[in-house]
């Protein structure tokens, strides 16, 4: 017998994750629609807009991995603070711009040219660095 709580609980796990997913990707589509629209993009329709926000993620799933392993690898160089902050922002740059420039080529509807494709790197670049800021506790 199954038990039902188990079941509906299950459900609205997998519910608020789906709505989570939704959400980023609605926020990712709104971003891209602004920088596609400031910066006088070409595309199809909205339709490929979106079909890039949801590359754009994915790829950027599959490309951290190795750009976190490749700002680790920074550490064994024993550069101080400042050098390795350029280094690791200057890799994590690179990576955004790689999958822009991998999504556009992936999509023929969109004409991103390369200053595009870097504006949209940059817009997340520093998107992710105000909304991943470390939180330092007060001092009492």
């Amino acid at each position: 017998m199954i038990n039902q709580n188990g079941t509906k609980m299950l459900f609205l796990q997998v519910l608020r994750y789906a709505l989570a997913a939704a959400a980023v990707l609605f926020g990712y589509f709104i971003v891209m629609m602004a920088v596609f629209s400031l910066a006088g993009t070409s595309y199809g329709s909205m339709a490929y807009v979106l079909l890039f926000s949801v590359l754009f993620i994915l790829l950027g799933l599959c490309f951290e991995p190795l750009e976190r392993l490749m700002i680790h690898s920074f550490t064994f160089f024993g550069t101080g603070r400042l050098p390795f902050l350029l280094l690791a922002s200057t890799v994590q740059l690179l990576f955004l711009w790689m999958t822009a420039y991998t999504t556009d080529k992936l999509i023929e509807k969109i004409w991103l040219s390369t200053t595009e494709e870097l504006i949209v790197a940059g817009v997340f670049f520093v998107l992710d660095k105000c909304v991943s800021g470390q939180k330092q506790p007060r001092a009492q």
